[in-house]
């Protein structure tokens, strides 16, 4: 799905008229609605296949799901598993499912609603959450805190725990030999990027590490949801950096088809190719 309920100037808070105009030309139309004045944010997963086991990485916003304050999340339902078993993978395939961080919107298909339960939406898979993550949310679940992520805690984590589906891991912890977490905090005190290592390649899955490709030029813009706003620009600074190092390939969590891009340094901030070129800028 298409996400396209955030006014780009709200949520990106350092973000200008001035930005508008000068970016306008790569992102409109399809990562920036000049009419609306709203960013265009892909909800996606990555399906990732290592030595025979399939692993899904973040979980999208799910289907039948309530979150107040974002109307554009609630109640979904949407055709992901049919497009998953297009791309080979019944739920019933699916080995792992690893969350980058506890978000609404990258738990949603965690579960899944059956006979009135939210039930394991994999039930074969481990589900791997960072320790400093969970252990952040599970505290602000048991004191009553409310809003969406909190929802996506009761009904996309917490059915996990209790079906004894879920693996708590450190951050650093490598899975499979080759997916090896990485700490990745600001936007959310436990975030995790996950590298893959395969050989002289690399990739890194950011989850929200970064939003929009405007923010590779611009790597000291935060959006508005992050908790930690200083610690989320060093961490985006520094994956960035790896990544270019590296010739590595940046897979987000919300940038538009087709996704993935590279990422060189250029003066104080960074450019992005998509992997296919004529999607941004050079």
């Amino acid at each position: 799905m298409v996400d396209r309920s955030f006014d780009m100037l709200r949520f990106f808070p350092l973000a200008t008229e001035a930005d508008i105009a000068a970016n306008l030309a790569w992102m409109a139309p399809h990562h920036f609605d000049p009419h609306t004045r709203r960013l265009l944010l892909s909800m996606h997963s990555w399906l990732v296949e290592v030595g025979g086991r399939r692993i899904l990485v973040d979980g999208c916003v799910g289907n039948d799901k309530r979150r107040d304050a974002r109307p554009d999340w609630c109640t979904l339902s949407t055709a992901f598993l049919d497009r998953l078993a297009e791309a080979g993978a019944a739920p019933e395939a699916i080995d792992y499912v690893l969350c980058t961080h506890l978000h609404a919107d990258h738990v949603g298909w965690n579960t899944r609603l059956v006979d009135g339960r939210w039930v394991p939406t994999f039930p074969n898979a481990t589900y791997v959450f960072g320790r400093r993550e969970h252990a952040y949310w599970h505290a602000e679940h048991a004191r009553g805190a409310g809003g969406p992520h909190l929802q996506a805690y009761r009904d996309s984590v917490l059915p996990i725990l209790e079906a004894g589906r879920a693996l708590i891991v450190d951050e650093t912890h490598v899975l499979e030999g080759v997916l090896h977490l990485e700490p990745a905090p600001g936007h959310t005190p436990g975030h995790v990027a996950v590298w893959l290592r395969c050989g002289p390649e690399t990739a890194a899955f950011t989850g929200d590490v970064v939003h929009h490709p405007v923010q590779v030029l611009n790597p000291d813009w935060n959006c508005m949801g992050c908790l930690d706003p200083p610690a989320a620009a060093r961490t985006r600074r520094r994956l960035l950096a790896e990544v270019a190092r590296t010739n590595g390939v940046l897979f987000p969590g919300h940038f538009m088809a087709p996704h993935a891009v590279r990422i060189a340094e250029n003066g104080d901030g960074f450019a992005f190719r998509f992997l296919c070129e004529d999607a941004g800028p050079a």
